[in-house]
């Protein structure tokens, strides 16, 4: 057996406020309220942030499922990136 990953899991709650705001966002970027997934990654400094620093995390995903992450023939939307950007901007208004 192969030891992999050691990072520790992690989960920002869904009524975190800053998940709120991120919520609020993409709404005024998309126009639509988004949907709540639960999926497992290897982030591992993410718990370490919200530890160290005593911050909220935030993880804000723009990617498709048929865009392919991290496969021979993966891409990204181009109107995602731009939406991503203004997305972020303004969850970035939201909370200063």
């Amino acid at each position: 057996m192969t030891l992999g990953d050691t990072g520790n899991p992690f989960l920002t709650p869904i009524d975190s406020p800053m998940i709120q705001k991120a919520a609020e966002a993409y709404q005024n970027i998309y126009g639509k309220a988004p949907v709540y997934k639960r999926e497992g990654g290897s982030i591992p400094i993410v718990s370490d942030f919200n530890h160290s620093l005593n911050a909220p995390v935030v993880l804000m995903g723009f990617a498709l499922p048929d865009e392919n992450l991290h496969a021979p023939n993966e891409h990204f939307n181009l109107e995602n990136f731009d939406k991503g950007i203004l997305t972020i901007c303004s969850f970035l208004d939201l909370i200063r």
